[in-house]
C-alpha cells in the first residue's frame, strides 16, 4: 500500500473539496460500511472517540429505529450534533438539529430526499435534491464546521431545530422525551441554546443538557424563531417546555459558487463552553484543515497496526472495523456536569457488557493511554456515584445487560500492566459489585445477589435472564480474584475464585440436546430445574433463561476455566464433537450476540487449533463483507468490529487474562506497533485462501508447539511466525492454554 496518496472529491459542479492527502490508515475508511442491514453504525465525520458526532438524521420507516440517525431508505430531516454508533434497542441523542432549504422559511416542512452520499475519513457529504443544496461536514473533537452550496440566486435558509432528538420506532417506554429548549439568535451570524432531554434506550429519568454555539461566515440578511410550530419573522428567542419544539432560522442572499459555512461547538456545560470548545478547536472557517486534522488524527491512530500484502478490500474492511472500535466510547473529559475531577471523564459505555470481550483488548494492545484513560474514567464515576457502569449514556448509568462487567475492563488493564490507574479504588470498586445489592439492577450493579450468596446461584424467582447472570456473576468474581491476588488479598482472591465456580451450579449433567448431555439450566429458589427446558431458548430483557444467547452458548461461557467445562462436557474428544455439533447447526450459534465470542478458539484447550482456524475464518467469510450491509448484526459499539480484526490478525484475547489464542492469520504480515517503541510481527507463510491451517510456528526464531501466547511475549516484541498449510497438522495438540491459574 503507498504511504499516501491525494484525491479530490466532487460533490456538484463547481463545488470542489480540494486535494486532500490522505494517509495509508485513513484511506481505507469506510464509514458507510455497516449502516445497513442491522448494523447501526453512524456515518458522520468524527475523530478517535470524539465528543461531536454531526450526521444525517433520517426519518425512519414506521417499525424501525434510526440508532445513529441513518436510515436506508427515508428523507433527510437534518443533520444532528450527537449520535452513538452501532448500537440496538432504544435510541439516544439526535440533539441539535441543522437543516439547510430555499424559498420561504418552513422548518416544520423541510425534509429533503438525498442523493450522492458520501462518506470518507472525517468527512460526509450528500446532495439535498429537494433543493439542489450540497451539504458537506467535518469534524473536530468538540465542534464540527458545515459548507451548504445553494443554488445560484436562491434564497438560502438555515434552520437549527433545539428540540429535536432521535424518536424510537419499536419501544416507546425506551423513548427520548424533550423536557426544555432554549434559542437565542446573538447577532446575524451567531446562534445558540441548549436543549435538555430525558429516557432514550438507559430509561433516563434525569435530562441530559447539550449545549451549542453556531457562527456563519455569511451575515443573515433576515431571521426569526418558532415555538410549537408558529413562526416569528424577526424574533430573535424561543424557549420551549416539554415537547414544545423551539428553533430559530437565519435567511441568506447568497452570491453565485460561494458556499455558506457554518461552525459549530457543543458543550454538555454551558453556552460559553461550547463558545470556547469552537473557538479553541475551529478559530476560522477552514474547511479543509480541519478536515486535514481530522485525517491525521485517524491515521495516528490506526498507524499502530500496519498490514503488509493485504487487498485492498482487505484493508478496507480491517481499518474500518479499527475505526469503529473507536467511534465509543465517548471522550468527554472536561465535559463533564456532575462534578469536577482530574481525571479521565467519558461516557457513551454503550455498553460494557459488549465492548469488554474485543474492543477494550485491542485498545490495550493499540492504545494503551487511551484504555488506561477509560480504566480511571470508569473508576471515577464509582468514586462520585457509588456504582460502576455497566452501560452510561447521557451522564447517567443504565441499562445493565448482563454481569457487572466493568470487573472485566479494569482487571484486564492491570494484568496487561496499563499504568496510572488507581488499583485500591479499582479493587473497591469491583468489591462493591460483588457484594451490595443495588435499588436497581438494570441501572447499575448486580441483581439476586442474595441468591448468589446463599445459594451459589440466581434463582429464576431472584432475577430475570437467571442463567446468563450466573454465568457472567462466575466470570466477573474470576476478574475480582484476579485483582485481589494481583494487591496481595490472599483470602479475597480464594474466596472469589470460589464463587467463580459457581457456574456449576447450574450445570444439569442429565439434560440432553442433540446427542449431547449436561448443559446450564435455570434453577428455582428450590434447587428444582426450570421446567419445560430447551436449551435453544433465550431472550433480550426480561425472561426466565438466557440473555442474547441459548444454553449451547452459555454452556461453553466459562473463559476463567475452560478445562473444567471440557472436563464437565465429557473430555476433549467429545468437547471437539459438541463445538463441531454447536456450529454445524443453524440459530445455535450466532456470532452477532457477544457470549459466543470466545467459542470457536476454545477448540485451541482440546488440543485441536485446526478447528479454530478452519471456524473462524468460515465465520469471517459467512458473515463480514464489504459494503453497506457489511456487518452481522449491531456493531455494538465496536465489538463486532473488534472480533473480526482480532481474527483477521491471527490472534485474540481470553479478556480479563494475560493470554491470547492463536488462530488463522488472514493477512501476510501484521505489526503492531506497540507501547514503549517495541514492535510485534506475526507473519503468515505459504499463507493462500487454501493454505488457512496453521501448521508450524516459531516466535523469535525459537520452535512454538502452543497455541496462545503470553501477552508479556507480544508486549515484549518480537515475531510470530506462522506456517500455514492446507491440511490441519498436529501443531499444538499438547501444550493447552493456560486455565484457572494455581493457588498463590
Amino acid at each position: 500500500m503507498n504511504f499516501a496518496r491525494s484525491f479530490a472529491i466532487t460533490l456538484l459542479p463547481g463545488l470542489l473539496l480540494g486535494p486532500v492527502a490522505y494517509g495509508q490508515f485513513a484511506q481505507s475508511i469506510d464509514p458507510l460500511l455497516g449502516v445497513s442491514g442491522g448494523g447501526n453504525v453512524f456515518p458522520g465525520p468524527a475523530v478517535p472517540f470524539g465528543m461531536i458526532k454531526p450526521g444525517p438524521d433520517m426519518a425512519a420507516p414506521a417499525g424501525h429505529d434510526a440508532n445513529a440517525g441513518w436510515n436506508d431508505t427515508g428523507d433527510i430531516r437534518g443533520f444532528s450534533q450527537t449520535h452513538v454508533s452501532g448500537t440496538g434497542g432504544g435510541v439516544k441523542y439526535g440533539n441539535i438539529l441543522v437543516m439547510a432549504t430555499t424559498g420561504s422559511p418552513a422548518p416544520l416542512d423541510s425534509r429533503s430526499p438525498r442523493a450522492d452520499e458520501k462518506a470518507s475519513a472525517g468527512y460526509y457529504s450528500v446532495k439535498l435534491a429537494r433543493y439542489g443544496i450540497g451539504a458537506e461536514i467535518t469534524a473536530a473533537r468538540r465542534a464540527a464546521i458545515y459548507r451548504f452550496s445553494y443554488p445560484a440566486g436562491a434564497k438560502a435558509n438555515l434552520f437549527f431545530d433545539v428540540t429535536h432528538c432521535l424518536i424510537s420506532g419499536l419501544r416507546t417506554h425506551e423513548n427520548q422525551i424533550p423536557v426544555s429548549s432554549t434559542v437565542q439568535i446573538f447577532s446575524p451570524t451567531e446562534v445558540a441554546g441548549s436543549t435538555s432531554v430525558k429516557g432514550g434506550w438507559n430509561k433516563q429519568p434525569v435530562p441530559y443538557t447539550v449545549y451549542f454555539y453556531a457562527v456563519t461566515d455569511t451575515p443573515a440578511q433576515s431571521w426569526g424563531t418558532w415555538l410549537n410550530g408558529q413562526l416569528q419573522a424577526n424574533s430573535k428567542s424561543a424557549h420551549g417546555s416539554d415537547r414544545n419544539s423551539a428553533g430559530a432560522w437565519l435567511s441568506f442572499t447568497v452570491p453565485a459558487h460561494r458556499p455558506v459555512l457554518m461552525k459549530i461547538g457543543i458543550s454538555f456545560i454551558s453556552i460559553d463552553q461550547a463558545r470556547h470548545n469552537l473557538e479553541s478547536e475551529i478559530p476560522g472557517f477552514d474547511f479543509a484543515s480541519v478536515h486535514a486534522a481530522a485525517i491525521a488524527a485517524w491515521n495516528k491512530a490506526l498507524g499502530n497496526v500496519e498490514l503488509k500484502g493485504e487487498t485492498p478490500q482487505q484493508a478496507q474492511m480491517f481499518y474500518t472495523a479499527l475505526y469503529h472500535a473507536m467511534l465509543m466510547p465517548t471522550d468527554r473529559t472536561g465535559e463533564n456536569p456532575l462534578w469536577t475531577s482530574s481525571e479521565p471523564y467519558y461516557d457513551d459505555y454503550y455498553a460494557i457488557w459488549d465492548i469488554f470481550r474485543t474492543s477494550a483488548p485491542l485498545l490495550t494492545l493499540i492504545a494503551p493511554e487511551r484504555e488506561a484513560g477509560i480504566a480511571r474514567s470508569l473508576v471515577d464515576i464509582y468514586r462520585h456515584e457509588g456504582w460502576l457502569p455497566d452501560a452510561r449514556s447521557g451522564n447517567y448509568n443504565g441499562r445493565t445487560q448482563g454481569g457487572s462487567n466493568a470487573e472485566f475492563m479494569l482487571t484486564d488493564a492491570y494484568v496487561k500492566g496499563l499504568k496510572g490507574i488507581d488499583w485500591p479504588a479499582a479493587y473497591e470498586a469491583e468489591v462493591h459489585d460483588a457484594e451490595v445489592s443495588p435499588a436497581d439492577h438494570f441501572k447499575e450493579g448486580r441483581g439476586g445477589l442474595d441468591d448468589w450468596h446463599k445459594l451459589g446461584y440466581v434463582s429464576i424467582e431472584g432475577s430475570d435472564r437467571p442463567g446468563s447472570v450466573s454465568m457472567e456473576y462466575a466470570a466477573d468474581d474470576f476478574e475480582i480474584a484476579m485483582l485481589a491476588r494481583g494487591l496481595g488479598k490472599a483470602a479475597d482472591y480464594k474466596k472469589y475464585l470460589v464463587r467463580s465456580g459457581n457456574w456449576k451450579n447450574l450445570w444439569d449433567a442429565n439434560f440432553s440436546d442433540g446427542g449431547f448431555k449436561g448443559f446450564i439450566r435455570p434453577r428455582h429458589r428450590d434447587g428444582t430445574w426450570l421446567t419445560p427446558f430447551s436449551a435453544m431458548k433465550g431472550c433480550t430483557w426480561g425472561g426466565d433463561t438466557f440473555y442474547e444467547g441459548n444454553s449451547w452458548t452459555y454452556s461453553t461461557f466459562v473463559p476463567q476455566d475452560v478445562a473444567a467445562l471440557i472436563a464437565m462436557s465429557g473430555g476433549a474428544q467429545t468437547f471437539v464433537k459438541r463445538l463441531d455439533a454447536f456450529f454445524a447447526v443453524p440459530r445455535r450459534y450466532n456470532v452477532g450476540n457477544e457470549p459466543g465470542f470466545l467459542t470457536p478458539y476454545l477448540y485451541n484447550w482440546a488440543g485441536r487449533p485446526d478447528k479454530t482456524d478452519q471456524h473462524v475464518r468460515e465465520i469471517i467469510a459467512e458473515s463480514y463483507h464489504a459494503g453497506r450491509s457489511g456487518l452481522p448484526g449491531n456493531d455494538d459499539s465496536g465489538a463486532m468490529s473488534s472480533w473480526y480484526a482480532f481474527g483477521q490478525m491471527g490472534i485474540f484475547p481470553n479478556a480479563g487474562q494475560p493470554t491470547y489464542l492463536i488462530g488463522s492469520p488472514a493477512y501476510p504480515q501484521t505489526t503492531l506497533h506497540l507501547a514503549g517503541g517495541k514492535d510485534f510481527v506475526i507473519e503468515a507463510r505459504n499463507l493462500s485462501p487454501q493454505n488457512i491451517y496453521v501448521t508450524a510456528a516459531t516466535l523469535d526464531g525459537k520452535p512454538l508447539d502452543r497455541a496462545w501466547l503470553r501477552h508479556s511475549e507480544i508486549a515484549a516484541g518480537g515475531r510470530l511466525v506462522l506456517t500455514m498449510g492446507r491440511t490441519p497438522s498436529h501443531w499444538a495438540e499438547h501444550n493447552l492454554p493456560p486455565s484457572t491459574p494455581p493457588e498463590p
